[in-house]
């Protein structure tokens, strides 16, 4: 028995620039925050860096002849800003722009569209120095940058998102400081969860004077956020955390308005205008979805409240992150309800297990296939109560470098030997491979 997806579902996967590429000190690329967070000691898991990644920027015609094989029909890359504009603005590195144009080209002729996605974290030195997400001129700098790779490739590419995960920024990056550029102050939270909404708005604006029928859409990691026990207090944490990490960043863009109880905390940032210039038309939302989150008062915190152990019980990923897709459905379901019910496409979505590489050279992850049939199946539930879910790409093609984790965790399609960089297919990408061949998921048995 099988569940078919729509005939014109469209199946994809993504990747990340910094994640993947490695290059970092050729062709003219600039220096980026996370090429300084992760060169300084005891911020990533080994000392691990992104120098050399999974060298995409060298073999990208063996990824993307990976991408042909599993037969997705789109790619979601990010474009590395310091690439770009070594500087975040003001002269354009040509070199950078022939790698993401030879890049483009091929995926093209291999029948793959590309979704770009123009910051995945990876800001140039030079802009956080001056002030980055917590100085307003950032929005303008960063709708600039937008607009000479919009330029560059409208003939190509119709399909952008302006900033991957908007909301982890704010939160993991300037107050908890356990991303680049490791800050930690309530206040540097505040301005970026501010700026980075400006950015957004600024950036469709540059984006669609520069592409014609340009497709653009935000793109937020979000799941249910439960609180730990069911009392007074537990409850008001949960409002509390599902503004701080989901709604402040998303409402503001669907809805023109930021959510209480933060607010009148954000007030004073707000300029004549600023609202309209962010609310802009989007023609699609962009969710990313992980796993549901427990939280409960916490007076060391910010702004007191914290996330909270799992209830015990629940299967984890390698990452400790739940696996539950009746998560997923309640996301997307809340996602409908709470935007009108826009056009979805689940931009990411996948887990981290131990894998390794066997004598005969396999990867045998059944539980990353479990855990991709459990989620498709939650998706199909969605689509057949009523969620327009147009598509689904999956986090990762390959393993890659994960952040403060390293190459600690695997999330990839496709196993990276990393001493070799040789990729070798998981049982999980034939399998999925038969997903979007008969555009159905079929039990397993």
């Amino acid at each position: 028995m099988s569940k078919h997806f729509p005939p014109d579902f469209l199946w994809g996967v993504a990747a990340s620039a910094f994640q993947t590429e490695g290059a970092t000190h050729e062709d003219g690329r600039g220096q980026s925050v996370w090429d300084d967070y992760s060169h300084t000691p005891g911020r990533t898991v080994n000392g691990d860096t992104a120098d050399i990644a999974c060298d995409h920027y060298h073999r990208y015609p063996e990824d993307i002849a990976l991408m042909r094989r599993l037969g997705v029909k789109a790619y979601r890359l990010s474009i590395a800003w310091p690439r770009i504009l070594p500087d975040g603005k003001g002269r354009i590195n040509p070199l950078g722009l022939d790698f993401y144009d030879r890049v483009i080209d091929l995926l093209l002729h291999e029948g793959i569209t590309p979704w770009i996605c123009l910051h995945h974290w990876d800001m140039p030195v030079a802009v956080e120095a001056a002030g980055g997400w917590r100085t307003r001129d950032t929005a303008a700098v960063f709708a600039d940058y937008a607009a000479v790779v919009a330029r560059h490739f409208a003939d190509r590419v119709k399909y952008y998102a302006p900033i991957n995960e908007p909301n982890v920024i704010p939160w993991v990056a300037y107050n908890l400081g356990r991303h680049a550029p490791g800050r930690q102050s309530r206040d540097a939270c505040l301005r970026a969860v501010h700026h980075l909404n400006l950015a957004h708005g600024l950036t469709v604006s540059a984006l669609r004077a520069e592409v014609s029928g340009a497709q653009i859409g935000s793109i937020i990691s979000l799941g249910p956020v439960h609180p730990q026990h069911d009392d007074g207090p537990h409850r008001q944490a949960q409002v509390l955390g599902e503004c701080l990490w989901r709604r402040v960043m998303v409402d503001p863009l669907w809805l023109g308005r930021y959510p209480e109880p933060l607010a009148s905390e954000l007030a004073p940032l707000i300029q004549p205008d600023d609202m309209a210039r962010i609310q802009q038309k989007m023609d699609f939302f962009g969710l990313n979805h992980y796993n549901r989150v427990y939280v409960g008062p916490n007076a060391n915190a910010s702004w007191g409240v914290a996330e909270t152990a799992p209830p015990p019980g629940l299967p984890l990923t390698d990452v400790n992150w739940f696996i539950d897709p009746s998560a997923f459905l309640e996301q997307i379901h809340d996602t409908a309800r709470r935007y009108g019910n826009p056009p979805i496409y689940i931009t990411e979505n996948g887990a981290a297990f131990p894998d390794a590489l066997r004598p005969d050279r396999r990867v045998v992850d059944d539980a990353r296939i479990d855990y991709f049939a459990g989620y498709l199946a939650a998706m199909h539930q969605a689509i057949a109560e009523g969620c327009d879910v147009r598509g689904y790409f999956a986090w990762s093609l390959m393993d890659n470098f994960e952040w403060g984790r390293g190459y600690s965790k695997r999330f990839g399609l496709v196993y990276t030997d990393y001493p070799t960089l040789q990729r070798i297919p998981k049982q999980s990408y034939y399998w999925l491979q038969q997903v979007i061949k008969n555009n159905a998921l079929s039990y397993r048995g």
